[in-house]
């Protein structure tokens, strides 16, 4: 390539240099209105080395973990992952990848150095899911300057292993919580049919359904009476401060069976819906679904561009509710009924457990939950009850016989 040249044009100056033929013809590259000659000099030196590294603004061998780190986050994670998870990688690398990592070159990083960062994570008591879902944060990073960026050959995480660290037995007892028959019972007793969350833990109790998911079920275009089916076609995801309707977890849509049971708790809150809409007329407050996936509520007299929806979780007025809504529906039952364990993610686990127990396959299992894999669903989700542990002996008393 041509030497970086400097000229004056009038009262300003100009950088240029020739960039690679193109069809055999001259390509020079060149800008102008720079107030000095050093000026020029500092960006067009700027330029050339950009354009010599293909537009990028680093030479992979010497750029930083720190800086690679902002690299990935900007042209990877911002493209490809949901907004939720975008801001849960920005809060890992800021807080911990950054401060443990960032002063490296990309190109020294080894595992033995990721190995000692994780044992130190340990010691300093982070739970093991906190040190794995870091871990994955900073493979992901590393596998993507191993391909398709081609930074470094291999990604130094891949052997790095994460030990085991004893879950206290507080958080083993809230992580597998069962919401058994009688507790469900106390829940529904305190918010019946007439309240904000009873929509919520029927869904969440019946479907399985991750809290965003439940918010995000709309009673207009999700549910199938003739065919007793809902579709979990979206999760309502908060986003800057604004609600949208965005894909499930891992793309998981799914179309479920359901009961008669909830098909009539279903169908009793679209007629309580339509009466409130007449009662209140242009003070009803409606809610659309934009091209975007944003959820935009206006009064009824007012007219929007957008496909109007019925969120499964409303205001007698209309106004939406949210997954934040649920905070206060959990506090209650901590504190009000007296049950500390319970939490929205429960009634999944509950829901799971319920199937499992009763005899469905597990790939039914999974496929209801809408998980990626069937390890997720039988590690996590379904725990060893009483029942099952007495329905195995059971089993094996007859086999043996």
């Amino acid at each position: 390539m041509g030497q970086l040249r400097t000229r004056k044009r009038g009262s300003t100056w100009e950088w240029s240099f020739e960039g690679a033929k193109i069809n055999g013809k001259r390509n020079p590259i060149s800008q102008g209105g720079y107030r000095t000659k050093a000026e020029a000099i500092t960006a067009g030196t700027q330029a050339k080395a950009e354009y010599d590294s293909a537009g990028r603004r680093f030479t992979p061998s010497d750029i930083s973990v720190s800086d690679y780190l902002d690299y990935w986050y900007n042209n990877y994670v911002k493209a490809n992952l949901s907004y939720n998870t975008q801001m849960d990688y920005e809060k890992k690398i800021r807080i911990h990848l950054k401060p443990a990592f960032g002063k490296y070159r990309l190109a020294s990083l080894e595992t033995d150095v990721i190995q000692k960062w994780i044992d130190g994570m340990k010691r300093q008591g982070y739970s093991r899911s906190m040190v794995k879902n870091t871990l994955s944060c900073l493979s992901g990073a590393m596998g993507y300057a191993v391909y398709p960026c081609r930074y470094i050959k291999y990604n130094p995480c891949d052997y790095a292993r994460v030990p085991k660290i004893a879950a206290s037995e507080g958080a083993k007892a809230h992580t597998e919580y069962i919401c058994v028959k009688e507790d469900f019972a106390a829940i529904i007793e305190r918010f019946g049919p007439d309240s904000n969350f009873y929509m919520p833990l029927m869904t969440g109790y019946h479907c399985g359904t991750r809290l965003g998911e439940t918010y995000g079920i709309d009673l207009l275009h999700d549910v199938d009476f003739e065919h007793h089916t809902i579709t979990v076609r979206h999760q309502l995801a908060n986003e800057g401060g604004k609600w949208y309707y965005r894909p499930p977890k891992y793309d998981s849509v799914r179309t479920i069976k359901i009961l008669p049971e909830y098909e009539k708790i279903l169908k009793a809150e679209i007629h309580n819906r339509k009466k409130n809409m007449l009662r209140y007329g242009q003070y009803f407050t409606k809610t659309y679904q934009m091209d975007d996936g944003l959820i935009f509520q206006a009064p009824a007299n007012v007219k929007i561009v957008g496909k109007e929806i019925m969120p499964i979780s409303t205001k007698e007025n209309g106004e939406l509710l949210t997954p934040y809504s649920f905070k206060y529906c959990a506090k209650v039952i901590h504190e009000e009924l007296g049950n500390p364990l319970f939490h929205s993610h429960c009634l999944r686990h509950t829901h799971g457990t319920l199937l499992a127990e009763n005899g469905a396959q597990p790939k039914t299992v999974m496929e209801r939950l809408g998980h990626k894999d069937i390890k997720t669903t039988m590690d996590r989700y379904v725990f060893n009850t009483e029942k099952m542990q007495n329905d195995a002996i059971v089993i094996l008393a007859d086999a043996i016989s």
